[in-house]
């Protein structure tokens, strides 16, 4: 059992693990200042990035090493829930337990609007496992 679980979940760790040392751990002041106008700011854009790949990371973990036979519930709710339940809790301990840094809404949103952004290239990954097996069988 666990290591059925470790399969799954070490590349996501991994990520996790980056995530939580950008978000936590450096302070505000290490943080290099981005001279790039843009009509969103650039911290949430890197917050979208973060989570579209850490969700991305942990759905094709999932798919890939079920070759496609995946369950869409499962999926969603380990690859894209897990995600942003992660995000709100680094902004709580953002918040409450590093206090050079500080937790916001607006960086959990991007937290979760990159790990929904994840799905739709998770299962076009899915179907180029799928039409790959079809090719195979046919030959």
């Amino acid at each position: 059992m666990l290591k059925k679980i470790f399969k799954y979940t070490w590349p996501p760790f991994l990520v996790a693990v980056v995530i939580f040392y950008l978000c936590c751990l450096i302070p505000p002041k290490d943080v290099p200042d981005v001279d790039f106008d843009f009509f969103i700011p650039t911290d949430k854009i890197v917050h979208f990035i973060m989570y579209w790949g850490l969700a991305g990371v942990a759905s094709f973990n999932y798919i890939y090493d079920k070759k496609g036979h995946i369950i869409i519930l499962k999926l969603i709710a380990f690859a894209i829930f897990i995600p942003i339940l992660y995000g709100g809790l680094i902004e709580v301990l953002q918040a409450e337990f590093f206090p050079p840094r500080s937790g916001d809404w607006y960086d959990f949103l991007a937290d979760a609007l990159g790990a929904l952004a994840s799905l739709p290239f998770s299962l076009w990954f899915r179907r180029l496992l799928l039409n790959k097996q079809l090719r195979e069988q046919e030959i």
